[in-house]
Formats: C-alpha cells, structure tokens, sequence
C-alpha cells in the first residue's frame, strides 16, 4: 500500500465526480441569496434563518455519516461507494426544485419550500460528499501523490464552477427588453439548475463507477476495529486532540467563508458597484480559468519542493491581497472609471489571481488532511477518513451558510434595498458594499493566514509517521 500511484484514468473518474458537489456550490454560492432575496423578495431574515438551520443540522449530519461510512464494511462495496450511489438522484432532483417554487406562493410558503429542500440537498450531499472526500485520501498514501490526486479534483471542479457561469450569464439569465439585468429575470433559474442537475449527477455516477476497480485494494487495509454511530463526538474529540487538525481546519474554513462571503455578494457587486454587464460578468467568471491549470500544478510542485505548509501560506497571502485590493483602491478614487474597459481588465486580473491563491490553498489543505488521517490513525490505531473529512464538509457548507448568513447582515447593516435595478439605488449604498467586502475580506484573510501558520505536520514528520505504521503493520 505505501506509495501506491494511482493512474490517471482513476484520477480524472475521481475527479469529475466532483461535479455534484461543484453544482451545488455553484448555484447556492452565487445565486441562492440573489434570487430568493433579490429576485424572489423573500425577506434577508426568513434566509438567514433558513440558513441557521441549516447549519445546526449539518453540525450533527456530517460527523454522523463520517463514523457510519468509516465503520461499514462491504467486499462488493467497500466504505464509500454504496453511499455515494444512494445519494445522487435524491441530491440531483432536490437541487434542482429548490429553484422551482410555484407560482403565487407567499413569504411563508416560499420560506418552507425555500428550508425543505435546502435541507434536503445539503444532506443529501453529506450522504455524497463526506465518503467521497474520504475517498480521496484513500486512494495513495504517498506524501505527493495525494496533493497531485486533489489537483486533478480542483480542475474538474473549476471547470464545472466556469460553465455554470456561463451558461448561467450567457444563456439562461441573458439580458432582454423587459429587465435591466438578466439577473433579475426569474423564469431563467429553473432551467439553470435543471440543467446542472443532471451534469452534476452524471459526473458523481461516473466517480462510483470509475473508481469501483479500486475496492479490492481499499479492502485489502487493515481499517481497524469498528465504532458505534453513537460514538461519533466521542470519535470527532479524539480529533480534535490533534493540534494539525484542528489548525488546518480552522484555516481551510476561514478560507471558504470568505469565499462564500463573496460569492454571495458577487452579484450585487456586479450589479451594483461594478455596473457589469452580463458579458462583462461573464468574462470576470472566465479569467479564473486562466489561472486553473497553473494553480494546481504550482500547488504540487511548491508542496514538493518547499513543504505544504509555506505553500498554503503563500497562496493564502495572494488569495488575502485580491481579495483587498479591489475595495480598498475603489473607496480610495483609483479604480478605472465605471464602465470603461480598464475596470472590467483590472477586476479580471485580481479575480483570476485571487482564485489561484484559493485554489492552491484548497489543493493544499485537502492534501494536508490526508496526512492529519495518518497521524490520526498511529495514534488511534483506526482509518478514519471519514470522520476528518466530516469536518472539511461541514467547513465547505459553512462556506454557503455562514457566508451567507454574514453577506446578509452585511446588507442589513447598509440597509440595502430589494428588487431594485441598479439605477434606483442611491451611491452611498453601493459605496457600503465596498465597505462592508474590504472588512469582510480583512478578518477572515487574516485569520485564514494565522491558522495555517500554526500547522504543525511537515513532510519529515509525515515520514516518521509512515514509518511507525509500516512497523506496527
């Protein structure tokens, strides 16, 4: 099993079935607070409430299903596979009527239709998501493979996250004679997330079916005794003793609610600072994939040459600066005028850079959670990807609820108007959204950076590690 390759085939089969996942992110990210506040009119308190519960529910569901997927045992299906499969068509159909509420439903009706299938979707995904991120760091136990298995994920899934913008901008929320934005035409989004629906549903089976040839070899791990479902938190605090958990959780997730701060507010910020249009957003969306293919392969390769700890600090500096500049240099008069070619330009280039250093970070961190399950495991004598992998699943939905619950009193704070066109809102307004995404920005890429900079694991102690299993084995 040590320094298992994994071939390339079973990398990009892993790595697409990413697609579910990346769809979901996608459309609630982006466009779940747009159109069901904006667009919609439901009030910013019903979503935040929506929001709250979710995360409550998430809090139990994911670290429940990490301890039953790390306790199941199957020849035919290994850990992961069995729960994976179940998850997709309920995940997939959920999705997409979340965006196809009914006609004439009020607040109300629309904020349980809103909550139920919010709900359902987030666990469906951690009946998905939490076995197939355990899956990943299953797949090698060798220090720099693992970094170069999550690089191809992080590929498929920018490419997933690109074309939903695209055919969300340019297709389905196009701009016609009856709105101002395409944004704010309703009949586009049910079409919209039908769509990826399905595409994330395709890309998740060809994961359980392309990966399927690697259970005999999963099965072939010694995974240890197995625990009740009932033990989970008793599971989750042996975890948590682990200061290299714990410090690359904190920073992972510092990182994902900033950036679901900004996707939530990304389309007002369009809308309404920037005056994009839809085109012009489109090529904002774009540029990103500019920086996809160097992201990931600089990940890998500063990861081998100078560790993954000053690689995830690196990319997390960058990630912090493009987050800040474009605020900072608008509320101070230096930004390009408002429509002009050179705005559009310079937000192209401190998006496409700020997504390379989130994606190298991502790219590291996922890698750096492998090794933690080694650690775990010496010290445990269990294989419990599933529970580690429990808390980054949590972490990247808090990316959605928490960014947006904290996008939404951003609003509040300014006291920023629903159902407007951007040009019946009054400048100081607008100027707040600047304010409120340069403090937003500041906080959590800060603390993004000093949680990294605690993380303990580095590759001479990872070998240790792997030496004292292989002897124990």
């Amino acid at each position: 099993m040590a320094g298992r390759q994994v071939s390339i085939g079973t990398k990009i089969n892993y790595g697409i079935g990413h697609s579910l996942l990346s769809v979901k992110n996608m459309l609630f990210h982006f466009f779940f607070l747009f159109y069901f506040s904006n667009v919609l009119g439901i009030s910013e308190g019903l979503v935040l409430l929506a929001t709250m519960i979710a995360i409550f529910v998430d809090a139990f569901s994911d670290p429940i299903m990490g301890q039953i997927s790390d306790n199941y045992r199957s020849e035919k299906w290994g850990r992961r596979h069995k729960f994976m499969l179940w998850a997709i068509i309920p995940t997939a159909v959920s999705l997409a009527l979340l965006f196809m509420p009914p006609a004439g439903m009020g607040q109300v009706g629309l904020f349980f239709w809103m909550l139920f299938f919010l709900l359902a979707v987030r666990l469906g995904l951690t009946v998905y998501g939490v076995p197939y991120y355990s899956l990943g760091a299953e797949l090698s136990t060798d220090y720099n493979e693992r970094t170069n298995i999550i690089s191809v994920r992080e590929f498929f899934n920018t490419v997933i996250n690109l074309s939903v913008f695209f055919f969300g901008l340019a297709v389905f929320l196009k701009k016609t004679d009856q709105f101002e934005d395409g944004m704010m035409n309703a009949a586009g989004y049910k079409p919209l997330a039908i769509t990826f629906a399905i595409v994330g549903a395709v890309g998740a089976f060809m994961a359980v079916i392309g990966t399927r040839k690697k259970i005999p070899h999963l099965n072939a791990r010694d995974h240890g005794p197995r625990a009740r479902w009932q033990d989970t938190f008793k599971e989750m605090r042996k975890a948590t003793r682990l200061s290299s958990f714990v410090w690359v959780s904190l920073g992972y997730g510092a990182a994902l609610v900033l950036y679901g701060i900004g996707s939530a507010l990304s389309f007002y910020l369009g809308v309404y600072l920037w005056q994009f249009t839809q085109m012009e957003k489109f090529w904002v969306a774009m540029t990103p994939l500019l920086t996809l293919i160097p992201a990931v392969i600089l990940a890998a390769v500063l990861s081998a040459k100078i560790d993954k700890k000053p690689t995830a600090l690196l990319f997390g500096v960058i990630y912090l600066l493009c987050g800040v500049l474009p605020y900072a240099l608008y509320l101070l008069g230096m930004m390009p005028e408002l429509g002009s070619q050179s705005l559009v330009l310079s937000i192209c280039i401190l998006n496409a850079a700020g997504f390379m250093g989130l994606t190298g970070m991502i790219v590291v961190a996922h890698s750096m959670l492998a090794d933690v399950a080694d650690e775990m495991e010496l010290a445990t004598s269990k294989r419990q990807e599933g529970i580690l992998y429990a808390a980054f699943s949590f972490a990247q939905k808090m990316t959605f609820a928490l960014g947006t619950m904290i996008a939404i009193i951003s609003l509040m704070i300014i006291n920023f108007p629903q159902q407007k066109e951007r040009s019946d809102v009054a400048q100081n307004l607008i100027d707040g959204l600047a304010v409120v995404s340069l403090v937003n920005a500041l906080i959590f890429g800060v603390l993004t950076l000093y949680c990294f900079s605690r993380y303990p694991l580095s590759r001479a102690r990872h070998a240790d590690i792997q030496t004292q299993l292989e002897t124990k084995a």
